[in-house]
Order: structure tokens, then sequence, then C-alpha cells
């Protein structure tokens, strides 16, 4: 039996056509060279929001589409370092000193991609940051800094002040992504001008309607679907997830520009 395809609706052709031209644009974006490096920091407002995932998903992602290495750095708990396969990061004199790339990652981690800093926090993650991420991101691209959960009152504004673009993370909740999205307006007025972006990770099936109402804020919402994978912290089980995360890797690569949906 052969298919008429004049009498399917031309919107089932549109939609694929126009998700494909999405994929192609944030691959572009992924890959696109940078004028400086791009330092991104995940962080979240309450433990097990999903930062540590998408950290980690980011740095998969871009390993996998740039030429050059990217460097994950774990201030938080160590988790983002365990799922990439790394352990602490001992001192090293030459790298606090770092004059070449050599030098920048003497003693880290190397990955598919990716080298990663986990350096001791006696002093939080802002001290941590300062004392061994400062000296080498300069050597890199990319670096992608997972901060873990932060409370506004205490370092959250810190952390976000050390990078260029923050991404905050939040449950795809109404109450959680209400909370976030109060918090990337003072984000974006520090002097050092970070870009927020706002994830809506949707950890208990509430679906996207919440994202969906933000789209039209002055700062990109990015909604990422619910996978089991990803709760397994693992590969997205869907493509529909994979789609989620290209776009807000892309949009994080691209700073204060939101890609369209």
């Amino acid at each position: 039996m052969t298919l008429d395809v004049r009498g399917l609706p031309s919107a089932l052709f549109g939609s694929a056509v126009a998700r494909h031209t999405a994929l192609t644009e944030w691959d572009a974006s992924i890959r696109g060279i940078l004028p400086t490096a791009r330092r991104i920091g995940f962080v979240s407002l309450d433990t097990g929001a999903g930062a540590t995932t998408l950290a980690g998903q980011a740095v998969r992602i871009l390993a996998a589409r740039r030429t050059e290495p990217v460097l994950a750095i774990d201030v938080a708990d160590g988790a983002l370092a365990a799922r990439l396969g790394a352990g602490q990061t001992p001192p090293s004199e030459v790298r606090a000193g770092a004059r070449t790339t050599a030098d920048a990652v003497t003693g880290l981690d190397a990955g598919d991609g990716w080298f990663t800093l986990r350096p001791p926090v006696p002093d939080g993650p802002v001290g941590a940051w300062l004392a061994d991420a400062a000296p080498i991101t300069r050597f890199f691209d990319v670096s992608v800094t997972d901060f873990g959960a932060r409370h506004p009152l205490v370092d959250l504004a810190q952390c976000a002040a050390l990078c260029d673009v923050v991404c905050l993370v939040s449950a795809s909740g109404r109450a959680p992504a209400e909370l976030a999205r109060a918090v990337a307006p003072a984000i974006a007025a520090l002097p050092e001008g970070p870009a927020p972006v706002l994830a809506l990770v949707d950890r208990a099936r509430d679906g996207d309607a919440v994202a969906r109402a933000m789209a039209g804020d002055a700062w990109p919402v990015v909604g990422i679907p619910f996978d089991r994978g990803l709760r397994a912290s693992a590969e997205p089980a869907g493509q529909a997830t994979l789609r989620g995360l290209l776009r807000l890797v892309a949009t994080l690569v691209s700073g204060r520009t939101a890609v369209p949906a």
C-alpha cells in the first residue's frame, strides 16, 4: 500500500522541520567560537533539584561537540567529580601559577574531552574556586562549575559573581520555580553582570506548564522533562529530554542570548 502524503496535515511536516532546524541551531551554538572563556555555574536553591545532574550532562554535551577540552569544577559535595570518574584533586604549585595549558591540567583527572578539578573545600565553595579554579579557567574555552545548593542570604551571590552565566536549577513546580524566578534579577544586577538562566527540572511529573508560562521573562527559561535516565544519573532516555538539554547548553554557551524553543 502506498501512503499518499498529500492527505497528511502540513503541520506534521512543519513540526519535524522546526525540530530539525532548532537542533541544528543549538548544535551550532554549542560548537561556536567564543570571544572569551565562558564560565558557566550551576546552582540550586534546594538540595535535590538537579544541579549536579545538569552540570554533568552539560560537561558531556560540551565535550562531545567542542574541539578543546572542557573544565569541570566541583566545589559542592564531590558528586559531579564522581559522576565524571574523578577523585579529589591534589594541590599543585605548578597549577596555581599556571602559565601554559600543560601547567593548568597538572594533577587533573582527564575524561573523554574534559578535565575535572575537585579541590578540597574547607573554606567553602567560593574560597575553593578562587584558590584552585581561578588560576586556570582562562586556559579553557568553557568551564562548568557545580556549586550545589546555595542560600540567597549566605553565599549564592558570591558564587554567581564568579560566573559569566549562572544556571539556576529548580524543580518545575510552581512554588520552587517562582522562588528561582525571584532570585534571577538579583543575580543579573550583580556588579559582575552574570547572566541568569533558569532550568526547571520535572522530577515529579509536573509537566512544563510553569516553564511555558515563564517563557516571556527577561532571562531564558528552559524546561527539562521528567526522565528516568536522569533520575538514575545516567543518559537521558527520551528524545524530548535530550532536546531540552541541548537547548539549555546552547543557551548557557550563548550567554545572554535566549535560543528559541
